[in-house]
Formats: structure tokens, sequence, C-alpha cells
């Protein structure tokens, strides 16, 4: 039924758990899983507490947020390599999440995006709306949003 899977990550226990149901999911269908992290541009407006979390800060704000993302990724690619699913790569983009999650859903043939409810989002989230919602109001693929 779904060949390719998109599960967007940012290290939050609601995207640990949609990890799990996309997990699941590929091991029944034989489908290939991809893990996304989208990270923001640094800005003094948008500092993210995930700079805190980086072993090394790089020189550029930008380069730390990229390295904590694909940490993010990788994490959740070797989670799902732990529990059976046999195809799974994981990347780290940068760009606004939602937009970036549909784009990349688009540009890699992803059949089905799944989410969590809630993640590690920042005060836009509280003013427009999540980004599970916005994730599933734009993409043409099936959503799955977990709770």
């Amino acid at each position: 039924m779904y060949k390719t899977v998109l599960v967007p990550v940012d290290g939050s226990p609601m995207a640990t758990r949609a990890l799990d149901v996309a997990a699941e999911l590929c091991r029944t269908f034989g489908a290939h899983l991809i893990t996304l992290c989208v990270y923001r541009h640094h800005s003094p407006l948008e500092a993210s507490l995930s700079m805190v979390r980086v072993k090394q800060l790089a020189d550029r704000p930008d380069d730390s947020l990229k390295t904590y993302a694909s940490e993010i990724a990788a994490a959740a690619k070797a989670r799902a390599l732990e529990s059976g699913v046999e195809s799974v790569t994981a990347y780290a983009k940068r760009g606004q999440p939602s937009r970036a999650i549909v784009g990349f859903a688009k540009q890699h043939d992803c059949d089905l995006i799944v989410l969590g409810a809630r993640g590690n989002g920042d005060i836009e989230g509280f003013l427009l709306g999540s980004v599970s919602h916005k994730v599933a109001s734009l993409a043409p693929q099936h959503c799955l949003i977990v709770r």
C-alpha cells in the first residue's frame, strides 16, 4: 500500500511515537522510511534551545543547528533500523518546517507523512497553528497524525 513513508522528527516524545508508528507501517508494507529533521535559520529573534544541546558550537549558528538536526535524524534512523525496518534514510533540511516537510515529501515521492500531533515548536505554533495541522492542510499525500 505504501512505498515511501516520511516521518519528520524533532527529538520530542510525540515525534518518537510517530516514528514508532511509521516504523510499524514500513515493516508491514515493506516500505522505505525517511526521517527528516527541519531546522530554521538562526536569528536573534528565533534563538533555539537546540543550540545548547550541540556538543561543540560551530562558527556559524546555522552550522550548529544543521549538526543538531542531523543528529536527531540519524538517531531516528537508528531507532527504526533497530525496530526491524529494512530501508531507512535520514535527512536534515533548513527551512520553515511545514513547507519544508511538504516540499520534501513531494520531491521524494512519499506516499504517507506520519507526524506527531505536537513537537518542540516555537512561538509561531501558538500564533498560527501547529506544524502537523499545516502539513495536513497543505500536503497532497495521506497524513497520519499520532497522539
